[in-house]
């Protein structure tokens, strides 16, 4: 018997999935833009294999990576959060690969791949000088791989184009553990000096600290509207966040004072933004503020330091003040340990402390 599935996808182009089961036979699948050829091969379908003559076709030779990646875009990619990123890495393999039939897409097909973009030169805008060619790290190829498998997952489970997902089968590359560099208290103190001298972004300051004081990630901080602080609770809600999950980090200290004190200058309405553009064309924008950062870091004679290591700043903190792992995991919004296991060696007062109470507890001897 056939049956029939309508799907809308989110730009509001429908099809039709006809799916035709008979008892002793696989379940055959197809999918059509029109209901009237989806229920003309269902007959014709059912026909064929209750007359024995129905061979299955392999539709990975009928369809290119192109193919596939063009109608991932159209189903998949939009609904996404990092949908841009994905979709420039997706790019790379539409311009490489696309023109392969998915069939001839192996594990070993893709470590080639792979290989290509290990020793690949990124390519630079600079057009007066001719920097070093830099190259793509284990972490950055890794990701490429991560774009491309769920397209073969949705040639998979939904489209039936592929038996089986080959990127599963494709290694990773070994990344490092990530650097982790943060604010000695000497360039702490710099820093925000030099946040102060910046008249012409004044919420500089209060981005940073923010940033310090919570471990929020530079989208997170500056997609923050005002219904999002409450200061009586002495918190702010974070909804933007990268793994999609809302969640809730304290608001104290000078962090809390600084935002009180921007509030008294920026209009409270708990639809605007916090750190809105400058200019009226970007008024109802997050604030860009790259410039005025470099200028801050340069002004502290601070080298090698990105916004985001005040998020490694903000948890070095917290390891080196007592806060296990499982603390700065949950400040941090990370879902496991792994992402957090760099700052354990910041903990080991911590867990020295705690190994002596319970000698105390066990033995009775002083911590």
């Amino acid at each position: 018997m056939a049956s029939f599935e309508k799907r809308t996808n989110p730009q509001g182009e429908t099809s039709y999935r006809v799916k035709v089961r008979l008892k002793g036979h696989p379940t055959e699948s197809a999918t059509f833009e029109r209901l009237t050829d989806a229920k003309r091969w269902g007959t014709q379908t059912e026909a064929a294999i209750r007359e024995g003559r129905y061979f299955r076709a392999p539709e990975g030779k009928r369809h290119t990576l192109a193919d596939a990646i063009a109608r991932y875009r159209r189903e998949f990619l939009p609904r996404l959060k990092d949908a841009k990123n994905r979709g420039r890495l997706l790019d790379w393999w539409e311009a490489n690969a696309g023109a392969l039939m998915l069939a001839d897409l192996t594990p070993a097909k893709i470590t080639e791949f792979l290989d290509r973009l290990k020793v690949e030169p990124i390519p630079s805008r600079a057009t007066k000088t001719k920097p070093e060619p830099r190259y793509r790290t284990p972490a950055t190829v890794n990701r490429y791989k991560t774009a491309l498998s769920p397209v073969f997952t949705a040639c998979t489970m939904g489209w039936g184009w592929l038996e089986s997902n080959p990127a599963v089968r494709v290694k990773s590359g070994q990344e490092s553990r990530g650097r982790v560099r943060f604010l000695s208290n000497e360039e702490r103190a710099a820093l925000l000096q030099a946040c102060n001298e910046a008249t012409d972004t004044p919420e500089l300051k209060v981005i940073v600290l923010l940033a310090i004081t919570t471990g929020a990630r530079r989208g997170e901080i500056i997609g923050l509207r005002w219904r999002d602080v409450d200061m009586t609770r002495k918190s702010i809600t974070l909804h933007d966040t990268k793994n999609g999950e809302t969640r809730a980090v304290p608001l104290v200290g000078v962090a809390l004072d600084a935002m009180r004190e921007w509030g008294k200058v920026r209009p409270l309405a708990a639809d605007t933004l916090v750190f809105p553009g400058r200019s009226a064309r970007t008024k109802d924008k997050p604030l860009i503020f790259e410039t005025q950062w470099q200028s801050a870091l340069k002004r502290a004679g601070i080298e090698g330091f990105r916004f985001h290591d005040l998020r490694h700043t903000a948890a070095s903190y917290l390891a080196m003040n007592g806060a296990g792992l499982r603390e700065i995991a949950d400040i941090l919004g990370h879902k496991t340990l792994a992402m957090v296991q760099r700052y354990s060696h910041l903990t080991q007062d911590h867990k020295i402390a705690t190994v002596e109470r319970m000698a105390a507890a066990m033995f009775g001897t002083n911590p």
